[in-house]
């Protein structure tokens, strides 16, 4: 084992960095390209060792001598530090995993090996050799490992060195398990890193903390001469609206009052609880912050083969090294693909050029669906997202297929329904990733009766509108809810498929456990000594704060952390109708009505009892101090003696949950974090802070609103409105 000796491969040539800058550029587009990132960046290489990474190496520490500002993705580079993985399932890994290490050194980089504990992946005394699926084991391993360090890095960028044999093999294999249509595109140049769900800063998180530091990488600031454009324009602006004003035209005003009287008669048929939902009230509730960013994976090389990375490597003298399990074709389904098309003469439909060109059709007509997505979401109206309490009212366009022609026939008009269906399911995924709190979306195939339901002229292959009224219905732990419309007179004129949804959280099961978080016991009775306050009273001197916990990804939908000096254990789960009552009652009266106000305008019926919240057990706020004896009640379990003390909080940060069981019913609710509801005098024992998970800004940014898409009014009533509108100004005045 070791460096693989030079050997001829005359007919590839070896890549060139203008070609590798190219092929950069190309994968590395900006992730936000409203934003002004002027800050160099850290950016993370995965070298595994192999001819593939290596070459990746090499043509990356060229990259800052072409162009010390060259860009990826959002922000200039700043250096590149190499990320080496060692499973430690081979007796010379780790050696090897040195020797990477040593000659990314000799480049320039800043590199570092990191093993994985296979305990604390997947539980104590875990074989991975003897687990069945060894290979999605180790990758969910390794790529945790990666999400982790770049987290810790604040590294947002993270190149591998895939190529294009692999992308053959990835096609080849998904071809043989069945797979058809996106899934044929193989891996794609730049995505999300997978595997990484619940790692704050690499899972779909982080923007939030970079904005907030004092100069983030991501920023909309404007440059000092774009500041100096803008004012210019800014002052042409008023100077023309200052001559128009004293001129009299009163233009302006009037379309702004038609436009007030064009929403009343274009959308007075709007079921009540939308209006309920939409109408703004001071409820005092700050913005939620959401989440974005996180760590994206890039494959710069996925379009240069195996053979001119090895060229690459032979003609700059880079060393590789070559796993030798990865020629066991017994060991994995890749090894056996590879064997096989390496020793075996398959058909020329299964060769690389023919699966390639495959995978190429296939990611453009994936790009020609998504664009047709775009344009049906700036038909679709979203009334109203609500992050506090993971909800949206969406009103879906009319997606109905065109009438079939007489020269037409039955097989191609049923291909178009069929193409439409596939337009308006990727419509659904995209309102389903805004409150849904599963990890991965239901596919299409899955999507069939939803789409159905929804757009009802695509419900059968004639195109006709079925006039059945809608019905709730739970997809993806999510709950559709129609919302008829108003008057009845309008609704039987407004098409099905346009009725107005709303989309909440589906209620947690009495049968399946609901979601929690035990956060660790961190004071003792030792902490907490009995002094007197400035009257004399006896009281309780608290001890210190803690450390502000780790983000947790509480129930797929919010990140919260917090920090306390309690005396008790504190548990994160759903807001129960048991402890409604003593909850309201702890608070103030103007709090509690203000509770009431919020629950019934944003939490209708069981939606409520699906928002998280904050207790904690046997707590007097009046009179905060350790029962005697505590965690050595009667079926718990735990004497609390130091070391025991010491070992249960050591369990419960590892396992996440309490090393003895806790009875509910002694548990008191203390706060409503998403809603900032929290009893009186809460902020000086514990305090939290909480996100909403990442909602595609593009979703919401491209969907229509009351001015723009399909609820636009037509022109008549633009112009029935400004009348009107023009005869109530004048008899006012």
């Amino acid at each position: 084992m070791g460096a693989i000796p030079h050997v001829l491969h005359g007919l590839a040539r070896p890549i060139g960095l203008p070609e590798f800058l190219d092929a950069l550029r190309a994968t590395c587009v900006p992730r936000f390209p409203e934003a002004n990132g002027h800050i160099h960046r850290l950016v993370g290489m995965a070298i595994s060792g192999g001819v593939d990474s290596m070459a990746l190496a090499y043509l990356c520490s060229k990259v800052r001598g072409y162009d010390p500002d060259f860009r990826i993705c959002d922000n200039p580079v700043g250096s590149f530090r190499g990320f080496v993985v060692d499973h430690g399932l081979r007796q010379e890994s780790t050696q090897e995993a040195e020797q990477v290490c040593q000659a990314l050194r000799r480049m320039g980089f800043a590199s570092r090996v990191f093993s994985i504990n296979w305990s604390n992946e997947f539980g104590e005394g875990t074989d991975p050799k003897a687990m069945p699926n060894f290979e999605s084991a180790a990758r969910r391993a390794r790529y945790r490992r990666l999400g982790r360090c770049c987290a810790h890095d604040r590294i947002a960028t993270l190149l591998l060195g895939h190529h294009e044999d692999d992308q053959y093999e990835t096609v080849l294999m998904r071809l043989l398990n069945g797979h058809r249509n996106r899934a044929l595109r193989g891996m794609r140049r730049a995505s999300a890193i997978p595997e990484c769900d619940g790692i704050h800063g690499a899972y779909n998180s982080g923007w939030v903390d970079d904005q907030n530091i004092e100069s983030p990488y991501i920023t909309y600031k404007p440059s000092r001469v774009t500041q100096k454009h803008l004012m210019h324009e800014l002052r042409d602006i008023i100077q023309t609206q200052l001559l128009e004003d004293a001129k009299g035209d009163e233009s302006l005003a009037n379309s702004w009052v038609a436009d007030e009287v064009e929403h009343v008669d274009e959308y007075g048929y709007l079921a009540e609880e939308v209006k309920q939902v939409s109408l703004p009230m001071d409820l005092g509730l700050p913005p939620l912050p959401m989440e974005d960013a996180g760590v994206n994976i890039y494959r710069p090389l996925l379009g240069f083969g195996k053979d001119r990375l090895i060229a690459t490597c032979l003609a700059h003298d880079v060393p590789w090294w070559e796993d030798r399990t990865n020629a066991d074709p017994t060991l994995t389904t890749r090894n056996t693909l590879r064997h096989l098309a390496r020793t075996e003469k398959l058909p020329l439909a299964l060769l690389k050029p023919a699966v390639l060109r495959l995978s190429a059709k296939w990611e453009a007509k994936a790009r020609a669906q998504d664009a047709e997505v775009d344009r049906w979401l700036k038909r679709t109206i979203i009334h109203e997202f609500e992050p506090h309490v993971g909800s949206v009212v969406v009103q879906f366009p009319d997606i109905a297929p065109a009438a079939q022609l007489r020269y037409q026939t039955s097989r191609r008009h049923l291909s178009r329904i069929a193409q439409k269906r596939v337009i308006a399911g990727s419509l659904v995924q995209r309102i389903l990733a805004l409150v849904s709190p599963d990890l991965l979306l239901p596919p299409l195939a899955n999507l069939q009766n939803v789409i159905s339901r929804l757009f009802s002229s695509l419900a059968s292959p004639s195109g006709y509108q079925q006039r059945a009224p809608p019905k709730p219905f739970p997809i993806a732990s999510v709950h559709f809810t129609p919302l008829e419309a108003t008057p009845s007179s309008v609704a039987t004129a407004v098409p099905a498929n346009e009725r107005t949804w709303y989309v909440s959280r589906l209620p947690y099961s009495s049968t399946a456990p609901l979601p929690q978080w035990w956060v660790p016991y961190w004071s003792s009775a030792k902490d907490h000594e009995k002094k007197l306050d400035k009257d004399g009273v006896p009281g309780i001197e608290p001890c210190n704060w803690s450390l502000w916990l780790s983000w947790h990804y509480y129930d797929g939908r919010y990140w919260i952390r917090l920090t306390h000096r309690l005396p008790y254990r504190v548990l994160v789960m759903p807001f129960l109708a048991e402890h409604a009552k003593d909850f309201r009652d702890s608070l103030g009266r103007d709090e509690a009505k203000r509770l009431n106000a919020i629950l019934k305008r944003m939490a209708p019926g069981k939606v409520r009892w699906t928002l998280p919240a904050i207790y904690v057990e046997y707590l007097d706020i009046d009179d905060v101090a350790p029962l005697a004896n505590y965690l050595e009640r009667e079926g718990e379990g735990v004497e609390n003696t130091p070391e025991d003390t010491a070992e249960n909080r050591a369990a419960e940060r590892r396992a996440g949950g309490p090393a003895s069981p806790i009875v509910l019913s002694k548990m008191r609710l203390l706060a409503l974090p998403t809603l900032d509801v929290k009893i009186p005098g809460l902020e000086k024992w514990l305090r939290y802070q909480v996100r909403y998970k990442r909602a595609d800004r593009d979703t919401l940014h491209n969907a229509g609103t009351f001015s723009q898409g399909s609820f636009v009014a037509p022109v008549r009533l633009r112009k029935k409105a400004v009348v009107t509108a023009t005869r109530v100004r004048k008899d006012g005045g």
